[in-house]
């Protein structure tokens, strides 16, 4: 008779547990817009790239001649700073690395920087500090990097020193970066810029100009920022747009996503779409050079790592890793996302020491809500049949009542357990 008892919860329990995941699996996709997340950039030999990581101890120092000059504590040079490294000086340290690897050429560095421990990587990050503001100690004014794509372990083609290998046009390409930035109390942000794209090759307007994202044009300490770009409808004929970003960006990443197919941009801040499908400045996407910082009189703090410039990766396999060329949510990786995904989801949900092909789309390490969210915002771009018509042709709709009704029988449940606990 125990036997039995504990059977009936089981059954019941596990009878519940669908239910619930399933539902809200459906209110996640009827209530919100759920996107898989910004592509992530590929370093392939084929393809020019900017690979700049920064890295080395942010604790060692070096001298010269006696003298600390890359050390954290060394003089730095710049307003109301005395002596010191400055500029591309910093691109001769032997602890800290601040050369682009395999990929990428550095510019021009502007600014008294150091190697500042980051919270993004393990081997420090780029980092410009100690600014008090307009009137104050300010030794690293208008920070700035500069950096050109090319080849793996080739040389910048130039002639000037802002000219890269071009972006391939035809092929998805992807620029991210991390970021971390506090403006001094009383700063401006102006003019200043978070980051900017320019192309190879001049357009009819804007000349080489791709994207930038400016600061407000006033005094702000909000991170608010206005992507300037254009509207283009046809070859060269093209008009002046800006969008204001809508929320603060002081920490995070940004990312820059090619779409080869639609012929735009889309800009994303960690997992937010901030704008979709916009058009560049100069009609042109084969871009070759970025700026990261710098436009004006800048006295923001600030912190870059991990900037790195590639294509999509379009033949990588679907396995533990990821969805690789195949929709996100397919955790069979049969190709599709449908019904033999969702119970993949629904026997790890709330596990953890999890993989992909266990039902962690966003590879967070666990299965759960997120997860469910991405298979159903890909749900119709990988089949032509809907959610719903998959669920009834799989026999689980009956599964699958209202949100009120599930609630009231999750509660009636828990109380037949209850009453039957107390007879056994």
């Amino acid at each position: 008779m125990v036997n039995k008892t504990l059977q009936r919860r089981r059954t019941m329990k596990r009878i519940i547990t669908t239910v619930l995941t399933i539902t809200t699996l459906l209110l996640v996709i009827s209530s919100t817009s759920v996107l898989a997340g910004p592509p992530v950039p590929y370093l392939d030999d084929a393809y020019p790239g900017l690979n700049y990581l920064f890295s080395g101890d942010p604790n060692t120092t070096e001298s010269t001649d006696g003298v600390l000059d890359c050390a954290q504590d060394a003089l730095r040079a710049g307003t109301g700073g005395d002596g010191g490294k400055l500029h591309n000086d910093f691109l001769n340290c032997d602890n800290w690395d601040f050369q682009p690897t395999d990929w990428g050429q550095a510019s021009f560095l502007q600014g008294a920087f150091i190697l500042g421990e980051s919270p993004f990587s393990d081997d420090g990050g780029w980092e410009c500090s100690g600014n008090a503001g307009p009137g104050g100690y300010n030794p690293c004014v208008n920070s700035t990097i500069r950096a050109v794509t090319t080849y793996k372990n080739q040389p910048a083609p130039g002639p000037g020193q802002n000219d890269g290998a071009k972006m391939d046009e035809s092929r998805d390409w992807v620029l991210s970066f991390d970021f971390k930035i506090e403006i001094p109390a009383g700063d401006t942000s102006g003019n200043d810029k978070l980051f900017e794209v320019n192309g190879a090759t001049a357009g009819a307007s804007h000349g080489n100009d791709t994207m930038v994202v400016l600061g407000t044009g006033g005094p702000t300490t909000t991170g608010n920022y206005t992507l300037h770009h254009a509207v283009c409808t046809g070859v060269d004929q093209c008009q002046d747009a800006s969008t204001v970003i809508d929320k603060p960006l002081t920490e995070g990443k940004m990312t820059l996503h090619y779409d080869a197919a639609e012929g735009n941009y889309n800009l994303w801040h960690d997992s937010d779409l901030l704008v979709a499908d916009f058009d560049s400045y100069s009609d042109r996407y084969d871009a070759s050079f970025l700026q990261i910082a710098g436009g004006g009189i800048d006295f923001a703090n600030t912190l870059y790592d991990n900037i790195i410039w590639g294509v999509v990766n379009d033949s990588a396999a679907c396995g533990p890793e990821g969805p690789g060329a195949s929709v996100p949510g397919d955790f069979n990786c049969d190709g599709t996302v449908d019904v033999a995904d969702l119970g993949i989801i629904g026997a790890n949900f709330n596990g953890s020491s999890v993989t992909y092909v266990d039902g962690d789309a966003n590879l967070d390490g666990g299965v759960d809500v997120a997860d469910l969210g991405v298979v159903g915002a890909n749900w119709s771009a990988a089949q032509s049949g809907s959610l719903s018509s998959a669920l009834q042709s799989a026999g689980l709709n009956a599964l699958v009542p209202e949100p009120t009704t599930v609630a009231l029988v999750g509660l009636g449940a828990l109380c037949l357990g209850r009453r039957r606990r107390r007879s056994a």
